[in-house]
């Protein structure tokens, strides 16, 4: 099982600041349509919508993907692959440092069909996995901050 858990700060002083609503809207955009924020992620479908959530069909990295994504609505997107070789959950959660700043934690437990807990193969795809959402985090953090700066004051 891979067990990542990365706080980021979001707002940093040489970067526009944002609010929990900027944040907020930004990840809802991510979970609809992951495609301009998620390199890995080449195609997506949402396949339903239900009251707090939808459920998604994603091609990461060539693996179809089932997602089951649930809101809690300024708080965190907790998501549930529920097919694909690599199975588990993700969180994104919006928190705050004790001086008031505002956090975003990203954390993936993940299980991959046919790799040996602890493997080398384990620690490849986790290492890959982890440079990926990094990356989603702060492409998707960048597309907040050009949408909040666009906006009329």
């Amino acid at each position: 099982m891979i067990d990542v858990t990365k706080t980021l700060a979001v707002n940093t002083p040489d970067a526009i600041e944002l609010t929990v609503d900027d944040l907020w809207d930004g990840l809802v955009m991510k979970a609809e349509n992951p495609l301009p924020f998620v390199r890995s992620i080449t195609e997506c479908t949402v396949a339903e919508r239900f009251d707090g959530g939808l459920v998604r069909d994603v091609v990461h990295a060539g693996d179809q993907v089932r997602e089951v994504v649930t809101f809690y609505p300024k708080k965190r997107v907790h998501f549930v692959r529920t097919r694909g070789k690599a199975k588990g959950t993700i969180d994104n959660e919006i928190t705050f440092a004790k001086d008031g700043n505002l956090l975003l934690t990203f954390t993936f437990r993940i299980q991959i069909d046919g790799v040996e807990a602890g493997s080398e193969a384990e620690a490849e795809f986790a290492k890959h996995m982890e440079a990926d959402y990094l990356d989603a985090v702060e492409t998707t953090l960048e597309a907040v901050r050009a949408r909040v700066s666009a906006q009329p004051v």
